[in-house]
């Protein structure tokens, strides 16, 4: 073991170490000493836990990024575009130019770019059904007066 030359200072009793007898007096030792785990395990438990969060964080992201995107493109079928991911493609923005401050999409924003892009190539418009006039609009039929007993014996 290497000794050390304690100097009297805030540090020295901070580290667990007595200006007095040289020796662990916190209850930090303590706890070392009588842990089963040693104190690496735990700094390397913590850090296992660190990075798992970390990963968890950064898959939540991703989805909520993904989840954004999609929500955009919705957005942007429902204002005309036929292909909702045009909205990206010909107005150069990416999906956090559409949130808000509070990080949900803007359908204002959304609506203004589909505008723009509609504007200028309308071939991307949504296509309206077709509908022939003289083939009916498929409601309901007429109703047929229904048969009486007395129209029957005066059509003999």
């Amino acid at each position: 073991m290497s000794t050390q030359t304690p100097i009297p200072s805030a540090e020295s009793n901070a580290d667990g170490v007595s200006t007095d007898s040289g020796t662990e007096t916190t209850e930090a030792g303590n706890d070392a000493q009588n842990s089963s785990q040693p104190k690496g395990n735990r700094e390397g438990r913590y850090r296992t836990e660190r990075n798992a969060a970390r990963d968890e964080l950064a898959a939540a992201q991703a989805r909520i990024a993904t989840m954004q995107r999609a929500e955009v493109e919705r957005l942007a079928t429902e204002a005309g575009l036929s292909l909702g991911s045009d909205v990206f493609t010909l107005s150069g923005n990416e999906a956090a130019d559409y949130l808000d401050d509070d990080g949900n999409v803007d359908p204002a924003r959304v609506a203004a770019d589909v505008a723009a892009v509609l504007a200028e190539r309308p071939g991307l418009r949504k296509n309206s059904p077709a509908l022939d006039p003289t083939r009916g609009t498929g409601g309901a039929r007429p109703k047929q007066p229904t048969p009486e007993w007395g129209s029957i014996f005066r059509a003999v």
